[in-house]
């Protein structure tokens, strides 16, 4: 199994930029959305969107893949900080032994 089987068996229509993403987070946990728009050069709404679809839940409604924890930073209000959950621990496990 490669890479890309693990995040089609996460979820089969993941975006690129999602799996990117979601790697970005297993290096540098606690990073920024800000950060990740950045470093990947999406726009803020690309990078929110990829972020809220690896969370728990997109908006009202529809859940997410629940990968991530989207966490607002103590010191600033304003920033959104992305950590592992156990089932994004995981995957990272799984991605590990294939890569």
């Amino acid at each position: 199994m490669d890479a890309v089987e693990i995040f089609r068996d996460v979820y089969s229509e993941i975006p690129p930029q999602t799996c990117l993403m979601f790697m970005q987070v297993c290096q540098e946990e606690g990073c920024s959305i800000k950060d990740l728009q950045e470093r990947f050069e999406m726009s803020q709404a690309s990078a929110s969107r990829n972020a809220r679809l690896l969370s728990e839940r997109v908006h009202s409604g529809r859940q997410g893949l629940g990968l991530v924890e989207l966490r607002i930073d103590e010191q600033d209000y304003r920033i959104k900080r992305a950590f592992l959950t156990e089932k994004g621990r995981e995957v990272r496990d799984r991605l590990s032994a294939v890569v």
